[in-house]
């Protein structure tokens, strides 16, 4: 069987997975070079505007919508100078890494389920990773640091699951809290997963030192400042999930991040106490998809974060996954994008009226049209049904590999 998979692979991957992820990676080219993409890419040149006129104390107080690390700052000028250089659209160049980060992903991820692409189910969930909907249109369209960030966290988690060592996994996970915070919900887990205190020290005190280095001299010119706005922001609350359902709740409201922190706690120690510790691939994905259960905020490019591991549940649940999330961001996307100027948005959004003007894909103006709302939100509880349907096989497959290393 491994004689005749390594004749149907190319670049280390099945044929047809490397068939999808090149499809995929030039669908996301097509829409980097043909759309402006999201508020979030105007809002990333604006802060780094900012930040060449006032400097990096004056961005964090006066701007409260930048809750990046600092080392964001460092990327966004890299991404400048390659605008000017190149000439190519800003928007383009924001979101090229994260199309390029998809790819290695997929690599990443195959090299992880080596051992189980023998079966036919997984090579179908590792094909759907490659062209997985969600991948298409945020990294193609959206414009953010998400599938940057998770990318290194995979290199994380393989160098680790290859015994490299653990300073040099630990660096791969400093870039990835330097993209974003949202990795420090896997420590825990990664914590207690390591063999030793030895290992600890290293890989953490690799990530944290990759994490201050790159964020010098600001994070220690202004660390309280800095902690504020990154490690306490708050994303938007009551556009998904269980703040969807209890929208107006002032208890989950105020207390949702407390019950998220506990709930990513209380796993990661119940998945470490077990006689045999599941793989950290394993465990991470049970922490990504518990995330997006229970979390009180959300955005749409957190979807972003569950693409590697539908990998490793079954592959009905994984084509939900991708059709749900698939339709759900496209609707939002296209509600997004009614036609300039952004005064109001068309009441009639889904009729033929709209339609008949083509494909209105060009710049989302969240800001100015508002929250989606109507049609879409039953799509968007479906699409957060399926996630937590996923979390419930990532449970099964984690016992089931439990046993089986027992």
């Amino acid at each position: 069987m491994s004689q005749v998979l390594r004749e149907k692979e190319g670049f280390g991957l099945p044929r047809a997975v490397l068939v999808a992820a090149l499809a995929a990676l030039a669908v996301k080219l097509v829409l980097a070079t043909t759309t402006q993409g999201t508020n979030d890419i105007r809002a990333f040149w604006y802060f780094l505007q900012e930040y060449r006129g006032s400097g990096a104390k004056l961005l964090y107080e006066k701007e409260s919508e930048f809750n990046h690390p600092p080392f964001v700052i460092r990327w966004l000028t890299a991404l400048r100078w390659l605008h000017q250089t190149t000439g190519w659209a800003p928007w383009f160049w924001v979101r090229l890494p994260a199309i390029l980060a998809d790819f290695g992903s997929v690599w990443i991820v195959a090299r992880l389920v080596r051992a189980r692409l023998g079966e036919a189910s997984t090579r179908f969930t590792l094909l759907l990773v490659a062209a997985a909907p969600a991948s298409v249109m945020i990294s193609g369209f959206h414009g953010n640091n998400d599938p940057v960030m998770i990318f290194f966290v995979l290199v994380s988690i393989l160098l680790l699951e290859r015994r490299a060592p653990f300073w040099l996994a630990g660096l791969a996970m400093g870039m990835a809290v330097d993209m974003k915070v949202v990795p420090l919900v896997f420590w825990p887990a990664i914590c207690l997963w390591l063999p030793s205190w030895r290992a600890r020290f290293e890989y953490f005190g690799a990530a944290v030192s990759a994490s201050v280095v790159a964020s010098l001299p600001w994070i220690v010119q202004e660390p309280a400042l800095i902690a504020r706005k990154v490690l306490l922001y708050k994303s938007s609350y009551g556009l998904w999930g269980i703040s969807r359902i209890l929208k107006g709740d002032l208890a989950f409201e105020s207390w949702g991040r407390v019950f998220l922190a506990a709930t990513l706690v209380g796993l990661a120690l119940w998945m470490n106490r077990r006689p045999t510790r599941p793989p950290l691939f394993r465990q991470l994905a049970v922490l990504a998809f518990a995330f997006l259960v229970v979390t009180p905020g959300f955005g749409v490019q957190y979807l972003a974060w569950l693409v590697p591991w539908i990998a490793g549940i079954a592959p009905g649940v994984a084509l939900a996954w991708c059709l749900a999330s698939g339709a759900f961001l496209f609707l939002v996307y296209t509600f997004w994008c009614q036609g300039v100027p952004f005064e109001h948005a068309d009441p009639n959004w889904l009729g033929a009226t709209f339609w008949s003007r083509g494909l209105p894909w060009v710049s989302a103006d969240a800001n100015s049209v508002g929250e989606w709302r109507g049609p879409i939100v039953p799509v968007e509880l479906a699409c957060w049904i399926t996630v937590v349907v996923g979390l419930v096989f990532q449970l099964r497959a984690l016992e089931r590999e439990s046993s089986a290393r027992a």
